[in-house]
């Protein structure tokens, strides 16, 4: 391994922590490291990178990890990291102006025609002040040593590399990229109780989170209805065609997978109005109960049949809900 990769790989793998600030820091550099284009900069032998562009960057990744799974970033959950804080208000005023819970990535949000762009302006600029205050020298202290691989004008507000560099982390990006996400998954863990967490924070970088359609559901949960009515989980009032939505009893944003055994009937309104809130003990029975009997009454000839015996056997529902609670 190259003699400046492997500071690289220490920094990532052996830095101290209280949140991933780091982890952003050193995606963002490296991500940034992928737009230099040699062939345009013979001459150049100094690339400087400013903290608005990173802060761009770090803004995603934590858009896109706080909006679809709402990850703690930190252990204190009173005071979280202030680019938590301030990336969770954007995201409180985007869904205000859409007026619609559905996540959305960061890299397909239109702010301008949200007219958000001057929230969308402050959140870079505060995350920049941050980066400055907190991150980029602070990354390159490591057991009591600095790591100069980078030079600093805080300033002005930029991080310099030799062009040598930038190519070294552009050549080596998709190792660099691994070990960012596998230290980021180790840290996520010490303060986390949700599910596959692994998953989620790859699944940022891989753009495959996707809402599928739970049509293919309804046979199966309509066989609790004998009459033909399905009523809501939560308020059992019968429900029209018109108006009827199946959710996640525990939340899609913690489970990050489609189950039978986590899934009901409910108003769409009640739906949108649940959204990632914790079901209560009472739910969680019902829904239990509720399992037991869809099980006696499918064909065994199925997946979802096999699926939903061994979550009832292993007792899924409760475990993970205990879990969720922490």
């Amino acid at each position: 391994m190259d003699g400046y990769i492997k500071q690289w790989n220490d920094l990532i793998l052996n830095c101290s922590f209280n949140n991933t600030y780091k982890m952003v820091w050193s995606k963002a550099l490296v991500e940034l490291s992928l737009s230099f284009n040699d062939n345009n900069d013979e001459e150049t032998e100094t690339i400087a990178f400013d903290f608005n562009e990173i802060g761009e960057l770090c803004l995603k990744y934590y858009w896109n990890q706080t909006i679809y799974f709402d990850l703690d970033q930190s252990p204190n959950l009173k005071k979280p990291p202030e680019m938590i804080t301030y990336t969770k208000e954007l995201i409180k005023e985007f869904f205000f102006r859409r007026r619609n819970v559905q996540p959305i990535r960061f890299e397909k949000v239109d702010f301008n025609s949200l007219k958000m762009e001057h929230n969308y302006e402050s959140t870079i600029k505060n995350i920049a002040k941050i980066i400055g205050q907190d991150v980029c020298w602070r990354f390159k202290k490591l057991n009591g040593n600095s790591y100069e691989i980078y030079d600093l004008d805080i300033k002005k507000g930029k991080v310099f590399f030799s062009k040598h560099n930038v190519l070294q982390l552009k050549e080596h990006s998709d190792f660099l990229f691994t070990i960012i996400n596998y230290r980021w998954t180790q840290i996520l863990e010490g303060f986390n109780y949700s599910p596959r967490i692994s998953r989620k924070v790859r699944a940022i970088d891989e753009d495959n989170i996707k809402r599928i359609s739970l049509k293919k559901f309804h046979k199966h949960l309509d066989l609790m209805f004998e009459d033909g009515q399905r009523k809501c989980f939560y308020c059992s009032e019968i429900i029209d065609d018109t108006d009827v939505s199946i959710d996640h009893v525990i939340p899609w944003s913690y489970m990050f997978s489609d189950d039978l055994w986590n899934l009901v009937y409910c108003h769409k309104g009640e739906n949108s109005k649940k959204y990632n809130r914790l079901p209560s003990e009472e739910d969680i029975v019902r829904l239990e109960n509720r399992n037991i009997l869809l099980l006696q009454r499918m064909e065994n000839k199925s997946r979802e049949y096999d699926q939903l015996q061994i979550a009832v056997e292993k007792d899924y529902l409760k475990k993970f809900w205990t879990s969720f609670k922490g």
